[in-house]
């Protein structure tokens, strides 16, 4: 139990000091948050390869391709659009005030071009957050769990919430409350990893509801 909250705050730390270091300059953020991004993965290969050896697959810190993994978060990024689009618009419009442009133009205000966000939702954000919080972290809680008589049955519920929990928490340094709600994508990225066993569905899954939201959100003012 001690293990992966230790490993949270680790990694909660370099999150902490990659969001102050934002305003120092580009070279140092982009330097920070790289760090930030591979602690992620770094801290877990750590614990399980130096500090308390034992096997990868068992500790939930291997991805391994599977196609029906792969399909399982694409069917269910498909199965969202509609509720979720017609759910961010009524929010958007009806409660922000917010007024909607559907125009592909729209695509030239973004940040980051969506040719360079594609990658980066996979490799950078889902694929290194999935790994510490789907992989390794519910993996040490959902094997702690079991070990206790009285939460056994509970023990799938618990670990799932908890990594939900801690993913949501690390997203707290932003300084936007509302992060918080990332619990509840959160739950839904658990229940794949732990339904499929893999990472992969969870990984596709969490890219592509980012690039979902980013596709939506451009179209209002």
């Amino acid at each position: 139990m001690k293990e992966p909250i230790v490993a949270f705050l680790i990694c909660f730390a370099i999150t902490i000091v990659c969001v102050l270091t934002q305003s120092a300059g580009s070279p140092v953020t982009d330097i920070t948050w790289l760090c930030a991004v591979l602690s992620l993965i770094a801290v877990p290969l750590i614990f399980v390869r130096r500090i308390h050896p034992r096997d990868e697959a068992e500790a939930g810190v291997v991805i391994s391709w599977s196609w029906r993994d792969f399909l399982t978060g694409v069917i269910t990024v498909a199965i969202l659009l509609i509720p979720v689009a017609l759910g961010n618009h009524f929010l958007r419009t009806a409660i922000l005030g917010m007024d909607f442009q559907l125009n592909l133009d729209n695509y030239s205000r973004l940040e980051t071009p969506l040719y360079y966000e594609i990658p980066i939702q996979f490799l950078c954000v889902a694929m290194p957050e999935e790994f510490f919080y789907r992989g390794y972290f519910q993996t040490a809680m959902l094997k702690y769990f079991r070990s206790k008589p009285k939460f056994t049955k509970a023990a799938p519920a618990l670990a799932i919430a908890l990594a939900s929990y801690a993913f949501a928490l690390a997203h707290l340094p932003s300084g936007n409350i509302t992060r918080l709600l990332t619990f509840f994508p959160g739950l839904l990225f658990g229940a794949i990893r732990y339904r499929t066993g893999g990472l992969i569905g969870a990984i596709v899954c969490h890219a592509c509801c980012n690039l979902m939201m980013v596709v939506l959100n451009v179209h209002y003012f």
